[in-house]
């Protein structure tokens, strides 16, 4: 099958549980093969944890370091290394460091881009960046089930879950650790 040849100069930019996202390459470019992200995770930044049922994810991490949990695996990613998170395995990737963490994520086949934009904030957007209300959560559950995206526990923030955000996740019946 022929690709159609994609320059990106002004790539769209999202922010996402409190990461910068900014979409290299979305699925639609690509033609479904892929999705690349350059994610820019804050000190202290948590995606919680999740499952992916439709897409691969690896991640090249260009600068800090993350905790990356995939199953049973937990370790430290630095900068220059790479992971691997098949799709259907719990993840989860924790910024413990006191600078950012900045990688290129790639996703396949792509589509995860679509759920960025979707659930994200745009660049720009006046909308506030404030942590997640249990509406939001809400919200996000929905959107991350039409993408194939299952949360299993919101993001932790500063090392504390807040109450509202656990309390949403408690009366849809998730687990939580």
């Amino acid at each position: 099958m022929s690709q159609s040849r994609v320059h990106v100069d002004q790539p769209p930019t999202f922010f996402f549980l409190g990461v910068r996202m900014t979409v290299l390459l979305s699925s639609e470019q690509t033609g479904g093969q892929f999705s690349m992200i350059e994610g820019v995770m804050p000190s202290g930044g948590d995606g919680g944890s999740h499952v992916h049922h439709n897409e691969d994810e690896t991640m090249y991490l260009l600068e800090g370091a993350l905790e990356v949990t995939i199953g049973d695996l937990i370790f430290t990613l630095k900068a220059g290394e790479t992971y691997f998170a098949p799709r259907g395995v719990p993840q989860r990737l924790r910024n413990l460091g006191d600078r950012p963490a900045r990688g290129v994520l790639v996703t396949t086949p792509g589509g995860f881009d679509g759920f960025v934009a979707k659930a994200g904030i745009p660049q720009g957007s006046a909308l506030p960046m404030a942590p997640p209300t249990p509406e939001d959560v809400k919200g996000l559950i929905q959107i991350a089930a039409a993408y194939g995206i299952e949360i299993l526990a919101p993001p932790d923030h500063d090392g504390r879950k807040p109450a509202e955000v656990m309390s949403a996740f408690e009366k849809r019946g998730n687990a939580t650790d």
